[in-house]
């Protein structure tokens, strides 16, 4: 190995996000084994090193973001509500007479950084009633509406805020909906 790179992994590892991140995968993949095991401790000469390998392989596929977990737990509300609204929406659609429906697609340009922000955000969108993601490019979401009469940036900025002060950061939203 390059002695840059290893460098470089350390300086990752140090930073108190990625020390947090360890304890909590670790964490994690020891319960998942655990579990695998039925709890059998005389399988820790196997399992440590095995959760020992996940996390450096999960540190360098995902690597670690700064979330802010009480905000984590407002998502919940969020997703209960936009589960029910969509459910509902859809029924009334399929049960109404005419079928009211104008499908399009709109396209919303999105100020999260990329990565678990943006997956996220991609995720609660497709929980708004009569939307669902179509494509991710250069950080302009395009969403396929079933009436794109509707007025759907309002719901895609409230979305988007609440993701923001997940992962600690504030923006500036931009309301250029397409």
């Amino acid at each position: 190995m390059d002695k840059k790179v290893v460098t470089n992994f350390i300086q990752v590892l140090i930073k108190k996000d990625t020390l947090v991140s360890i304890v909590i995968r670790g964490g994690l993949f020891l319960f998942i084994w655990g579990v695998l095991t039925d709890g059998d401790t005389s399988s820790l000469s196997i399992g440590l090193p095995a959760v020992m390998l996940t996390i450096i392989v999960s540190i360098i596929l995902i690597p670690p973001t700064h979330i802010v977990f009480i905000r984590v737990i407002w998502v919940v509300p969020l997703f209960l509500i936009y589960s029910f609204k969509g459910a509902s929406d859809v029924a009334w659609r399929v049960f109404h007479p005419r079928l009211p429906i104008s499908p399009g697609l709109i396209k919303y340009p999105l100020s999260l950084p990329p990565g678990l922000a943006q997956v996220l955000m991609i995720n609660l969108v497709n929980l708004v009633p009569g939307t669902l993601t179509a494509k991710l490019e250069h950080n302009v979401l395009t969403i396929h509406v079933l009436d794109i009469r509707n007025d759907f940036k309002t719901e895609l900025i409230t979305i988007e805020q609440h993701v923001a002060k997940i992962f600690g950061s504030p923006q500036n939203f931009n309301t250029g909906v397409k």
